[in-house]
């Protein structure tokens, strides 16, 4: 079997005509996480939208922008390490639907060693990514400073020069780890830095694939979102929120359910959707890199 970018960027599709009902456990998990966020976080969410509404054509000032910063930081810091366990629960399914189709129970969503591995992976590849770019462009930011002492117009060239290599440099390691999650669950074990052997000479591919995969999933969003319009319009949408900035939680939900329950249905068919079209193909690269013919 060999490797075809432009073929495994479509695997998220297949995968959804050939485990539908995995569709339906997935938009299921999103939808208990989206309902639970609105029953813990209604308020906050009110209160952030209010502030966003009322800033919008003004300038603000630096105490509303002070107060939502720490409504975010304070929900981010709540929703953070639940949004790492979910991801990690979701892209092992993910995974697994494609290099172990066979386990298809509960929609091929575990909370084993799987999951804690592809956690793991996934916390190292962020501190990877987070770290070296906070290293790089300090570095080009010393550079530029020290550029500028002899011409301010050499400052920008040497910025936007290096900015663009530490751009392409990250790009490129990513795409090198971007098997890493597929080969944790097919191999099940840690697999990290020696993906890079099995990515090697197929970096602009990968990330041709992983390109193509991200336009198709963000369609299906657009898509998704014009067939609920009318139901969007209906319910008033979620954006009637802001008006009940100062209630509580249970007030939001008694006020607003229409329009909360069309938005958790909606956004929980889309995710499911999208999770399939961007993530999948990856899996499908794995086989396709190992050799290993795609079980149906």
């Amino acid at each position: 079997m060999t490797f075809s970018a432009t073929d495994a960027a479509f695997e998220g599709f297949r995968m959804v005509r050939r485990h539908p009902l995995a569709m339906v456990f997935w938009a299921g998990l999103y939808l208990l996480v989206f309902a639970a966020f609105f029953g813990a976080f209604g308020a906050s969410l009110a209160s952030i939208l209010a502030s966003t509404e009322t800033m919008q054509g003004t300038e603000p000032s630096p105490a509303d922008l002070e107060g939502l910063s720490a409504t975010y930081l304070g929900l981010f810091a709540l929703v953070a390490p639940l949004g790492l366990v979910l991801s990690a629960v979701l892209n092992a399914a993910v995974a697994r639907a494609v290099v172990r189709p066979q386990e298809k129970a509960f929609g091929y969503l575990r909370l084993g060693m799987d999951e804690l591995r592809v956690l793991a992976v996934t916390v190292v590849m962020a501190v990877i990514f987070g770290v070296g770019t906070m290293i790089l462009f300090t570095l080009i930011g010393i550079c530029a400073g020290l550029a500028a002492v002899v011409n301010v117009g050499l400052a920008w060239l040497v910025g936007i020069v290096l900015g663009l290599g530490a751009t392409a440099a990250l790009v490129w390691i990513m795409a090198r780890l971007s098997l890493a999650v597929p080969t944790t669950v097919a191999e099940r074990r840690i697999s990290l830095f020696d993906t890079f052997g099995l990515t090697k000479g197929h970096a602009l591919s990968l990330l041709g694939m992983g390109v193509i995969a991200f336009i198709m999933s963000i369609l299906v969003g657009m898509l998704m979102g014009v067939v609920a319009l009318p139901l969007t319009m209906t319910t008033g949408g979620i954006e009637q929120l802001a008006a009940l900035e100062g209630s509580s939680n249970l007030d939001v939900l008694s006020a607003a359910w229409p329009a909360i329950a069309a938005f958790v249905v909606v956004n929980a068919i889309v995710s499911a959707l999208q999770l399939a079209v961007l993530y999948a193909p990856f899996s499908a690269a794995y086989l396709g890199l190992k050799g290993l013919a795609q079980e149906a």
